[in-house]
C-alpha cells in the first residue's frame, strides 16, 4: 500500500514511489492541457464573437434578399408559358436557393412558408398538367420520378401506379411534399440543436464518448478506482461537507449545490482527476491508501485523460462547429491579415447582394425569367 495526502499529489517535494513520480507528472500534464485548451476556447470565442459583429449584418441582409428572389421565382410557377425543361429548371433553381437559404448558419427566419407555398404551387401545375395529358405511360412516370427525386433530394419508391394515382391528384402530391418538408425542417431543426448542443456541452459527450470506445480494460479501472476505500471514502467524505441541505447560508447554499453537481458528476463519469482536484481543495490532508493496482488503475485513467484533451483541443479548431468554421475561415497570424480576409468576406457578400437584387430587379416577366433560366443551365 501507499499512502499520500491528497494535496501532495502534484508536489515535486513527495518522492514515494515511480508511480507516484508518474502519477505526479501526469497530474501536471493535464492541468497544462486543461489550461491550453481553456485559452483556446476563449481565443476562438473571442474571435468568433469579434467576426459575428462585423459580417452577420451582411449575411442576413443576403439571406433577406435571397427569400425575396425565391418569393418571385416562385410566383412564375403558375405562369403555362414556362415548359419544359425550363420549368424543371424553375423547380431545381428554386430548391438550389432554398437549399443555399437553410444552409446559411447566419439565417434565423423559417422557410416553411416558402416552401409550403413551393409545393402547393407544384401541386397545382401537376394537376393541370393531368387534366390535359392522357393516362401517363412507364417512361412518363419515370421522368416524373427522376424529377422528384432531383428536386427534393430523396429517393421516391413508389410503384408506377401510386405515381401515376399522385400525378392525377394534386391533393395526394401536395401533401407528399408536405410530409417531405416538414421532414426537412425538423432535419434542419436537429442540425441546429447539435451545433448548440457541440458549443454547450461538448467536453461531457466527447469524454463519454471516448470512455465508450476505450478497451474494457480502462473501464475496468475506473471502476476498480471508484469501489476502492480510497476514493470511495474520499467522495463520500466531500459529498457530506458539500451538501447543501447542510448549509444555513442561502448564498453558499447554491455555490454548495454547483459543487455537488460537479462532485456526481465526476463520480458518474469516472473522473478521477476532477474529483481529486476538487479533494485537493476541500479535503487536501485526506490521505490516500492505494494499492499498487489502483495506483497503475489511476495512471491509466490519467493517461486516456491527457488523450481526451488532446482530442478535445484539435476539436475545438474543427469544422465541426461554427465558432471552429469561422476560426478556420478567417483567423491569420496578424490581426491585419484576419480583417482582410473578414473585410473579403463582407465585400464578397455585398456583391452577391447587388447580383441578387439585379436578378429581381430583371425576374418581371415570362420572357426575363425564360432567359434567365437558359443562362443557368448553361453555366
Amino acid at each position: 500500500m501507499t499512502q499520500i495526502r491528497v494535496s501532495d499529489i502534484q508536489s515535486s517535494d513527495v518522492t514515494v514511489d515511480k508511480s507516484w513520480k508518474k502519477l505526479s507528472s501526469l497530474w501536471d500534464r493535464i492541468s497544462t492541457l486543461q489550461a491550453r485548451n481553456q485559452r483556446l476556447e476563449t481565443k476562438v470565442s473571442t474571435f468568433f464573437e469579434q467576426a459575428k459583429s462585423q459580417f452577420e449584418s451582411y449575411e442576413i441582409e443576403t439571406c433577406s434578399l435571397v427569400v425575396m428572389k425565391v418569393e418571385r421565382l416562385i410566383s412564375f410557377i403558375a405562369r403555362r408559358t414556362i415548359k419544359g425543361e425550363r420549368r424543371y429548371a424553375l423547380y431545381e433553381l428554386i430548391q438550389e436557393e432554398l437549399h443555399a437559404l437553410e444552409s446559411n448558419p447566419f439565417w434565423t427566419g423559417s422557410t416553411a412558408e416558402l416552401r409550403n407555398n413551393f409545393q402547393s404551387q407544384i401541386a397545382v401545375d401537376s394537376q393541370f398538367q393531368a387534366e390535359k395529358a392522357p393516362e401517363p405511360d412507364e417512361f412518363e412516370t419515370e421522368a416524373f420520378r427522376d424529377m422528384l427525386e432531383e428536386m427534393l433530394g430523396v429517393d421516391i419508391d413508389f410503384e408506377h401506379e401510386k405515381l401515376v394515382e399522385m400525378m392525377k391528384n394534386p391533393q395526394d402530391f401536395e401533401q407528399y411534399l408536405r410530409d417531405i418538408a416538414q421532414s426537412h425542417q425538423e432535419k434542419h431543426a436537429d442540425i441546429e440543436n447539435d451545433e448548440d448542443e457541440l458549443d454547450n456541452n461538448f467536453y461531457e459527450r466527447a469524454f463519454n464518448s471516448f470512455k465508450q470506445e476505450e478497451s474494457a480494460t480502462s473501464i475496468d479501472d475506473i471502476k476498480m478506482l471508484f469501489k476502492s476505500s480510497a476514493l470511495n471514502k474520499l467522495y463520500k467524505k466531500m459529498a457530506s461537507r458539500l451538501h447543501p441541505d447542510k448549509e444555513r447560508d442561502d448564498s453558499l447554499k447554491k455555490e454548495k449545490h454547483e459543487l455537488m453537481q460537479k462532485l456526481s458528476k465526476a463520480k458518474r463519469d469516472g473522473d478521477v482527476f476532477t474529483l481529486l482536484q476538487m479533494g485537493q481543495h476541500w479535503l487536501p490532508d485526506f490521505e490516500l491508501d492505494l494499492s499498487p493496482s489502483a495506483m497503475k488503475a489511476m495512471i491509466r485513467v490519467l493517461e486516456t485523460k491527457v488523450t481526451s484533451l488532446n482530442l478535445q483541443h484539435q476539436d475545438v479548431c474543427s469544422n465541426g462547429s461554427l465558432k471552429g468554421m469561422v476560426w478556420n475561415r478567417f483567423s491569420a497570424r496578424s490581426k491585419k491579415k484576419q480583417q482582410t480576409n473578414i473585410q473579403q468576406h463582407i465585400d464578397s457578400l455585398i456583391v452577391c447582394q447587388a447580383d441578387i437584387k439585379e436578378s429581381i430587379d430583371t425576374l418581371t416577366t415570362v420572357k426575363s425569367v425564360n432567359a434567365y433560366l437558359k443562362g443557368k443551365r448553361s453555366i
